[in-house]
């Protein structure tokens, strides 16, 4: 007999990974590879979804908002994330910015500027909190890095 767990990490592995990837891709025209896992709840920005651009094996937690477009002053900008990065529950990263690869953004942040390769970031505005850090996939830390 099958455990709950094991049959709840099939479907996530096997239905709604490939179905979020069909969504965002073929549907509204994203830039998401196939390896990145996102929260259920992220929210991108649908004014101008072919401006979403993100790079593999990155990991976006819930509540995190990616944003393409301002209203206010009429444009729409793409933004990037890169690969092997973490993007922390209830951030915003805000349109045209662009996320290097292998970044930490913490929670709560609100990124409105660029941020440079291997960094962690956090707070509002989003100001780097300490570079030269060894980050491998989904934006964990290396484990023989010290932190």
């Amino acid at each position: 007999m099958i455990s709950v767990g094991k049959l709840r990490t099939f479907i996530k592995d096997n239905v709604i990974e490939k179905l979020q990837y069909f969504i965002y891709n073929k549907m509204y025209g994203m830039d998401v590879h196939k390896s990145v896992r996102l929260s259920s709840k992220v929210m991108f920005d649908k004014t101008n979804p072919k401006g979403v651009h993100i790079g593999s094996h990155t990991m976006i937690t819930a509540n995190v908002c990616v944003l393409t477009h301002d209203f206010v002053h009429k444009v729409h900008k793409d933004t990037y994330i890169g690969k092997n990065c973490f993007i922390g529950m209830n951030s915003i990263i805000m349109p045209g910015v662009k996320i290097s690869d292998n970044v930490i953004i913490g929670a709560g942040s609100v990124v409105t500027k660029n941020v440079p390769s291997y960094v962690i970031c956090a707070g509002n505005p989003a100001r780097i909190i300490k570079s030269n850090v060894s980050i491998i996939e989904y934006g964990r830390i290396e484990a023989t890095c010290e932190t």
